[in-house]
């Protein structure tokens, strides 16, 4: 019995850990961080990690909109930023 509850703890450690956008679980992994780009991407302006937890992607859309992607660690509460005049 404690031999599945360990193993289950250890599973579950692992997909949280795998699960994390983070370059800190990147750097322990050995494994690179993959970021999908937005569907509108077109080419970037720049790409910046100024907030503990977040990361922010400045690019050109396709139609010509400057617009900022965040990416948090975990996934969730993601945001957009559309420039507009």
């Amino acid at each position: 019995m404690q031999r599945i509850l360990l193993f289950s703890i250890l599973i579950a450690g692992l997909l949280i850990i795998n699960s994390c956008q983070s370059r800190a679980v990147s750097r322990f992994t050995g494994a690179a961080l993959k970021l999908e780009l937005p569907d509108d991407f077109d080419k970037p302006i720049s790409f910046a990690s100024g907030r503990k937890g977040e990361k922010d992607l400045f690019y050109w859309s396709k139609d010509g909109e400057m617009k900022v992607k965040t990416y948090t660690d975990w996934g969730v509460l993601e945001s957009e930023i559309v420039f507009v005049e």
